[in-house]
């Protein structure tokens, strides 16, 4: 009877030490969390700055300073690799919806609101803190400026936007990112009213972001 307890007892210890690393790979995989910028992810962000205007025009144009909200949502669609075989440039692409809402501080009173499709270049290296970012967009505004006559920057209710961002992102851990962004945006109608001298603004932006 004793060698036969013996024997279970061995044989128990032999199935527990094939077990265990089998448990321990199942802990790891589920600990461990996924890279924010893997490919199928999604980023919630959050911005708030000041842009003047006008920049690049002829000196006398008409000023128009406002004060810009945005909000976007993100998706990550593609996973960081080299850009052109260069380690320097690696990174993902992202495709982002946003909404935003602008008041005019100096100039023609009145407000913009609106939508925009954006596409983003995130340059992430390996466990990098600070992540750079450039991006391209464009979307439609409506407003109410153009009900001032006495202007011609802005002359219908309905206005196109394009917009040329360059960014940084500061991870505070792994899901939120403090955002710092140079914003510079074109206003207009495309001449489909008679008044249309447009906005070129520029200024910065400040705010936070969200991954999940």
């Amino acid at each position: 009877m004793k060698k036969f307890l013996l024997l279970c007892l061995v044989l128990l210890g032999f199935q527990n030490a094939q077990a265990a690393p089998n448990l321990s790979k199942s802990v790891t995989e589920i600990v461990t969390e996924p890279d924010p910028f893997a490919q199928g992810q999604y980023e919630f962000g959050a911005t708030a700055g000041y842009l003047v205007s006008p920049v690049f025009a002829k000196k006398g144009r008409p000023k128009l300073n406002y004060a810009q909200v945005d909000l976007s949502l993100g998706m990550m669609l593609t996973s960081p690799a080299p850009l052109f075989g260069k380690n320097c440039l690696r990174g993902n692409w992202e495709a982002l919806v946003n909404v935003c809402g602008m008041k005019v501080v100096s100039g023609p009173d009145g407000f913009l609101a609106g939508g925009r499709l954006l596409l983003r270049y995130n340059f992430v290296q390996p466990e990098a803190r600070w992540v750079p970012f450039c991006q391209i967009g464009a979307g439609i505004l409506g407003d109410d400026v153009y009900e001032n006559r006495d202007q011609r920057l802005i002359g219908s209710g309905l206005e196109f936007t394009l917009v040329a961002d360059a960014g940084l992102r500061y991870f505070i851990n792994r899901c939120w990112a403090a955002i710092l962004m140079a914003d510079f945006e074109h206003i207009s109608n495309a001449n489909t009213a008679s008044r249309n001298v447009g906005v070129n603004a520029a200024g910065g932006m400040l705010g936070l972001g969200y991954f999940f």
